[in-house]
């Protein structure tokens, strides 16, 4: 059972996305703080808006920072092909709530889309079927053959009841 992979792969380019969103915003940041000349040019021609976003550094880097702990959570909640998606739901909202507060609007975007598709397909291949077959009858023939000797030194005396019973239930 393996997670949807269009839900997967939604949240795989939400995670990429924030985090190219939040590399250039900081760089944006660092190149505006260091760049006199530039900051200049963009008073003189009407974008002080640009300085205004991206003159905090200590907010760039807090938001670099979150962004980047929001987009592991997210990758990491899907890893094996989304085969512990259910045990990781935790880290998928952690990292959907931090990408929702610190990340792009197309993260955020990918993100809230990949919320409206189911979590888990169980629509493996034949060969994946059957793989797991012969996984589940081999197991069960193992056990069998167990129980089948614990019986059979049971009866013959090499071990008592109370051994028998422990043994059965440490193998069930």
């Amino acid at each position: 059972m393996y997670m949807n992979k269009t839900k997967r792969g939604l949240i795989i380019a939400g995670a990429v996305v924030n985090l190219i969103s939040i590399a250039a915003s900081l760089i944006i940041s660092i190149i505006l703080l260091t760049d006199k000349q530039l900051q200049k040019e963009l008073i003189n021609n009407g974008y002080m808006y640009l300085l205004t976003n991206s003159s905090n550094i200590f907010y760039s880097v807090i938001s670099f920072a979150a962004g980047l702990a929001g987009s592991i959570l997210l990758l990491y909640s899907v890893r094996s092909k989304g085969k512990y998606f259910r045990r990781s739901i935790m880290q998928y909202y952690i990292g959907f709530g931090i990408t929702i507060f610190f990340g792009s609007f197309l993260s955020w975007l990918l993100l809230f889309i990949s919320m409206l598709i189911p979590d888990i397909i169980i629509m493996n291949t034949p060969s994946e079927v059957r793989k797991e077959e012969i996984k589940e009858e081999k197991a069960y023939e193992e056990k069998r053959k167990k129980i089948e000797e614990l019986k059979r030194m049971r009866d013959n005396g090499d071990i008592t009841e109370e051994e028998y019973k422990e043994k059965l239930f440490d193998l069930l």
